[in-house]
């Protein structure tokens, strides 16, 4: 089968996709707010189910089933059941990010923590757990301490000696359970019936979802494979908003945009660097072309890295004194000043919240990333002429 004839056997059955309408087809308001595989959403939105003060209307209910869920599941013996099953939890204090710990409960009435290190979409790093544990044994060493970590496949914590594991099939199955036997306002239900469905289609497997896109897929797998192949994916729509802001800087004279950038390789100057570093007088710089640095931007799709790179072939003498003394300052343990053809002496990278409008977060962020090097560049150039 031809990729033409694929595709108009999946168009002439189209109405296969209406299987998914019950996950693709309803209001869903994280969807509208693209927040639904966003980490620090999921901790925020928890952190208000979890609060017995807050205005949800279930109380303590949830976060006191949550407990009992994981005091059920206490093979190893660690919790006094009598304590926390009587516990008020309307004692509690509930915190955000408290020394990076993502969600923290508090009660100086019961002396007692919870600490809930959340993971979506990401893995464990830097020691975390162990550094988070020991900063909460040093803030409240009298403390019964709780030590959770939230990941949708409850993926092994490396400080499991301390750590319970908590999967978001244990928040959703509780959620239901709990808000399911309580009248809430309608905003409230609609807030906790979106946040079920968000947490059911992209954060834990849906058997009966798995089972339908697996039919559909292979039905029309060479179709499929064709239009995901031909999509424009993050990265492209990254590239372009890029070179759509860097255009509009050079046409407001910030900075100077080579339009012969390609995709992969976004490509700009400064007035103020090619006065201290002008082009050569013939194409055979670096780049194959008169160019002795270049600022450029890379791209994966969920980051960008603006770099300050220095071309070495064919240097003047006069330009090669002027890059070894950056070299000096920015780089003063590289040692190789000879036969290079790229240095690298500036590099700094900035995440990409792909949930948020991707056009106008890559603007936020390529104009934060100039700003950042056109300071460092300023302060460059001053000591360069210091020297």
């Amino acid at each position: 089968m031809t990729n033409e004839e694929a595709l108009k056997k999946f168009l002439l059955d189209i109405d296969c996709l209406n299987e998914l309408l019950p996950w693709t087809g309803k209001f869903n308001l994280f969807d509208v707010l693209r927040i639904s595989r966003t980490e620090i959403r999921h901790s925020n939105m928890l952190a208000w189910l979890l609060n017995a003060n807050e205005n949800h209307g279930m109380g303590d209910a949830y976060v006191k089933a949550l407990v009992q869920k994981l005091v059920a599941n206490d093979s190893a013996g660690r919790y006094d059941v009598f304590q926390l099953a009587l516990m008020d939890f309307y004692s509690f204090t509930v915190q955000r990010e408290w020394n990076n710990i993502d969600i923290l409960l508090t009660s100086s009435e019961e002396k007692t923590l919870i600490a809930f290190e959340n993971k979506v979409g990401s893995h464990e790093h830097s020691d975390q757990l162990n550094r988070y544990r020991k900063i909460l044994e040093k803030a409240y060493p009298d403390y019964c301490r709780i030590y959770l970590y939230l990941t949708p496949d409850g993926e092994l914590p490396s400080d499991e000696e301390y750590w319970d594991v908590m999967t978001y099939l244990d928040i959703v199955e509780t959620l239901e359970s709990v808000s399911g036997g309580i009248d809430l306002i309608p905003d409230v239900r609609l807030m906790i019936d979106n946040y079920i469905a968000i947490i059911r289609r992209d954060i834990v497997d849906d058997q009966q979802l798995i089972e339908i896109c697996d039919k559909i897929y292979k039905k029309h797998q060479k179709a499929l494979d064709l239009i995901f192949e031909h999509r424009v994916n993050n990265r492209g729509q990254i590239a372009a908003a890029v070179r759509e802001t860097l255009q509009q800087m050079s046409d407001e004279g910030s900075i100077v945009f080579d339009e012969n950038s390609t995709d992969s390789w976004l490509c700009f100057h400064t007035k103020e660097m090619d006065a201290v570093l002008p082009p050569l007088s013939a194409n055979n710089g670096s780049w194959g072309n008169s160019n002795i640095y270049n600022y450029w931007f890379g791209r994966t799709d969920e980051s960008l890295s603006l770099v300050f790179e220095l071309g070495g072939w064919n240097l003047p003498e006069d330009r090669k004194k002027i890059q070894n003394k950056i070299i000096d300052i920015a780089k003063p343990n590289d040692k190789k000043r000879e036969d290079y053809r790229y240095k690298r002496v500036y590099s700094k990278k900035y995440g990409i919240d792909t949930e948020n409008d991707l056009q106008t977060e890559v603007r936020e962020q390529v104009t934060k990333a100039i700003a950042d090097l056109k300071n460092w560049e300023k302060k460059l150039l001053i000591k360069l002429q210091q020297n």
